[in-house]
Formats: structure tokens, C-alpha cells, sequence
């Protein structure tokens, strides 16, 4: 039988959530509620809190001040939580402290001098961005620099450093001086709350659900979609969500003739998988997406993917369950799209194809497993090197 943990969660996301679409709250509370099930006692340090069903009672969550990145909040958050790890810890210690994704530079560092192993992350790629380093301001050149040295630190404290995917490794810091620490520990969700369809739609259609904003490519998918309509008779575009750039989407699908694009606004997260089942393909053309959550949503429903070769998604979507482009490509964007929209055999084997993938790789419970599994390999190596150094002790 696995041992029961204690385990302080210095921070599981800016917001920890069950229900809001907000991709690293939920796939915090997806990791810490499960584990609470399986009989961990776990006390979470977290900023927005925003929870609709009860936690299970070995889950307790202490919100420490309200979300936020500004340097007074972080330094607020740091200060409380080095008091609350303190009064708790004389009262039982922890066996591990996680920091969990994303992994704010520094906020760890709180809890400096305490001998408790620490696990950061699962990290994430970073969002690619169009900023060019030479056309930075000497302030942001100068934060960008403290920023890497700050991570340095921080993971070099660290017992052990979790990547979500392959493409995520970039994130650590002189990797070469991790190994053995550093351990691959893709996200999951629960298959049973995303069922496969029967059968895809007798209609073709493409569906972009995400937050509607350029890093999301959806001007590219609007780039293409005159060409997918031409070569595909009847199709429809239908864009689920909302975001910074909704506006100036909508005025560019109303000058775009023969094409039908249809907005549906946010949707409720007990309404997303009806929502996925319902289209054809799914379409992700993110600029480079750190993770893709909703892809993982879309293959368990037997969705084909399409989406682009960036970020973690490589390491979602095989070549069997979809099509991956290049960035900002709409030619190549269209090509895909039509390819899978002509022929509903392609789209009834790709679905199948994901949700097996998914059962196989990226049910949360196997996700959960390799956690646990993390955890074991974090206290066995915090405990040879107490070992080795109270050894050095008895030798000097």
C-alpha cells in the first residue's frame, strides 16, 4: 500500500477552480483532488479561489490574498504563506512542498532555509511571442534578466522539476545539471466526463473553442477559411468562447462573403464536451500553445485535431488522430481542414485514434500515478542525501 503524504502546495495556480474555463486552475484542482481521494492530506497556499462543489476533507485551502502577479502581491502571498508553513509544519510536518504550474519566478524561494524536498512545476513551454529582444526597453531587458537568474536559483533548490511535455524542458535552466531530477509528467483529465461520440455530424463543420485572441490563431483560421469553404460545399466555422480580440473578429467574418461563421460565446464547462461532439474538427491554430487542454477534451470525445506544430502540442497529437501545421500558415491550415472535413471515414478513425491515445496516455488518474511516483522518487533521493550528509558529519 502507498504510503499517505503530507504535502504544502505553495501555490497551485492564480486561480484554483472546478468549473471556470481557466486551463491551469483546473488542472491544479484536477491533481489535488484526486489525490485528496486517495488519502494524501494536502494544504494549499493559494491566491483566486473560485470552487463550485465541496473538496474532499483531507484537502484544506488557505487563500492567502487575492490573485494577482504585481511584485507587492507576489511579495504579500510570499510572506503569509513562509507563516502559514511555519504554524503548520510545528504541528505536523510535511513530506513534500509542490509549487505547481505555471511556476512564478521566486515565490518558492519563500520558504528558503527549510529542509522539506520541493517539487516544482509540471513547467509548461512559454506563449511564443512576437517581441524582439533587441527592441526591448533597458527596464524589461533588465527584468527579463533578474527573472532568469531568480529561476535559476529557485529550480536549483529544487529536489526535483517536472516538465508536462518534451518541448517544455526549455524552461529549465542549464539542464545538464538536473539529471535525475528532472521527470516528464504530462496533464490528464477524467475520460468519463468526456465520452466519445457514435458518429461524427452529418454536417461538416469546424470548431475554434478557446479564448478568442491573436496567440490563439484565430486570424489564421480566418485567413483559411475562404479556402475551406470553397473546396468544402456547406461548411460552417463556429467560434465558442470570448477574449480580447472578439470584437475585431466578428468585423472581419462580416465582410467575409460565402463564408458561415457563427459566434456562440462562452461556454459553461458542463456544456463543453456536447459542444466538441458536435462539430467535425477540432481547430486549435495556436501560435505556440504551451499545453492545450481543450485538445485533450476534443480526443477524448473522438474529435480529429487540427492545430499547430508548436509548443506542447506536438506531444498531444499523433499523426493518426489529426493534422499539425505551421505557424500562421493559412494554406497549410486550410489543406488540413478540407483533407479531414471531405471524408467522414478519416474523421471516424482519427477519433477513434484519440480516444485511445487518451485513455492510454492522458487519463488524469495514470497523470496522478506518475505524480505519486514523483513524489517516492523525491523523498528516497531528500533522504540519501540526509543520509550522506549526517555520514559527512560523523567523519569530520
Amino acid at each position: 500500500m502507498r504510503r499517505r503524504l503530507r504535502i504544502f502546495v505553495a501555490h497551485p495556480s492564480e486561480m484554483l477552480t472546478d468549473y471556470l474555463p481557466h486551463g491551469d486552475g483546473l488542472v491544479a484542482f484536477s491533481y489535488l483532488s484526486r489525490l485528496a481521494v486517495r488519502g494524501h492530506e494536502l494544504h494549499v497556499a493559494a491566491q483566486g479561489v473560485e470552487l463550485r462543489d465541496p473538496v474532499p476533507s483531507t484537502l484544506t485551502i488557505h487563500r492567502l490574498s487575492r490573485a494577482g502577479t504585481s511584485p507587492l502581491h507576489r511579495l504579500v502571498f510570499m510572506t503569509r504563506m513562509r507563516q502559514l508553513f511555519a504554524r503548520l509544519h510545528r504541528q505536523v510536518p510535511f513530506d513534500v512542498i509542490h509549487q505547481m504550474n505555471p511556476v512564478f519566478t521566486g515565490l518558492s524561494l519563500a520558504l528558503v532555509g527549510v529542509e522539506t524536498p520541493l517539487v516544482l512545476g509540471a513547467f509548461v513551454p512559454r506563449w511564443q511571442t512576437t517581441d524582439d529582444p533587441a527592441r526591448l526597453s533597458l527596464r524589461a531587458r533588465l527584468v527579463e534578466r533578474g527573472e532568469r537568474v531568480v529561476g535559476r536559483m529557485q529550480q536549483k533548490r529544487a529536489t526535483a522539476l517536472l516538465v508536462a511535455s518534451a518541448a517544455a524542458r526549455s524552461r529549465i535552466h542549464e539542464p545538464e545539471r538536473h539529471r535525475g531530477r528532472i521527470f516528464e509528467v504530462p496533464h490528464g483529465i477524467d475520460p468519463a466526463h468526456f465520452p466519445p461520440r457514435a458518429a461524427p455530424p452529418s454536417r461538416p463543420s469546424v470548431l475554434f473553442l478557446s479564448s478568442v485572441q491573436y496567440r490563439k490563431g484565430i486570424f489564421t483560421l480566418l485567413d483559411a477559411f475562404p479556402d475551406v469553404a470553397r473546396a468544402v460545399p456547406g461548411v460552417e466555422l463556429v467560434v465558442a468562447g470570448s477574449g480580447p480580440d472578439l470584437g475585431e473578429v466578428q468585423r472581419r467574418a462580416q465582410a467575409m462573403r460565402g463564408c458561415t461563421i457563427r459566434f456562440t460565446g462562452r461556454v459553461a464547462r458542463e456544456h463543453v464536451g456536447d459542444m466538441l461532439r458536435a462539430h467535425s474538427v477540432y481547430c486549435l491554430p495556436s501560435i505556440g500553445e504551451p499545453f492545450g487542454m481543450t485538445i485533450l477534451e476534443a480526443m477524448a470525445c473522438g474529435v480529429p485535431i487540427v492545430a499547430t506544430r508548436a509548443g506542447g502540442i506536438p506531444d498531444l497529437v499523433s499523426a493518426d488522430g489529426g493534422r499539425l501545421v505551421p505557424t500562421r500558415d493559412p494554406a497549410a491550415l486550410a489543406a488540413a481542414l478540407v483533407e479531414i472535413l471531405r471524408s467522414t471515414q478519416l474523421q471516424c478513425v482519427m477519433g477513434t485514434r484519440n480516444r485511445a491515445r487518451l485513455e492510454e496516455v492522458f487519463d488524469i488518474e495514470k497523470a496522478v500515478d506518475r505524480l505519486e511516483a514523483v513524489y517516492d522518487a523525491t523523498l528516497s533521493a531528500a533522504s540519501g542525501v540526509r543520509k550522506f550528509a549526517s555520514q559527512e558529519e560523523a567523519v569530520c
